[in-house]
């Protein structure tokens, strides 16, 4: 059975969610204009700032689709973090950059099973490197691009 991806929908406004799809169905773009977390000089506590976002990719038959997040980070300080991960029907994907000017970007393959759904889990993880007072920490999503997989068949020789 062939796959086409139908719409997205996510559980916060905020978000800023807006989407596009190809006429056949086989690629969806989510973009966010909002999906971000920061941890400012300010911040006193110790534990990270976090956002969590869930959504849903509604699909119609099964099959395998490739999911590639792309993002952002900056930090200042060299104990601060920011990371963002993400989970396509239970598949991890983890973007942390090696330095602080690198995009973050990741990949997965995801299998879309009978119930036609596709679940994303996004959690975004900044704080600032506490021994520095002035310095910060900022990571976003900018896009999850979805492209259906077409399925490998297996020659024999």
């Amino acid at each position: 059975m062939s796959l086409n991806l139908e719409s997205a929908s996510f559980d916060k406004v905020e978000l800023g969610v807006s989407g596009a799809r190809t006429e056949d169905g086989q690629v969806l773009s989510i973009l966010f204009t909002g999906l971000e977390v920061a941890s400012h000089p300010d911040d006193q506590d110790a534990a990270p700032q976090a956002v969590r976002a869930d959504g849903l990719v509604r699909c119609r038959g099964t099959g395998w689709v490739s999911v590639q997040v792309r993002g952002g980070s900056q930090l200042s300080g060299p104990r601060g973090l920011a990371h963002v991960m993400v989970w396509a029907n239970g598949r991890r994907i983890a973007l942390m950059p090696d330095s602080p000017e690198e995009p973050l970007a990741g990949a997965t393959t995801a299998r879309v099973g009978v119930d036609g759904e596709l679940r994303l889990s996004l959690t975004l993880l900044a704080q600032r490197d506490l021994a520095e007072p002035g310095s910060g920490a900022l990571c976003w999503v900018d896009s999850i691009d979805l492209r259906v997989l077409d399925p490998v068949e297996r020659r024999r020789g």
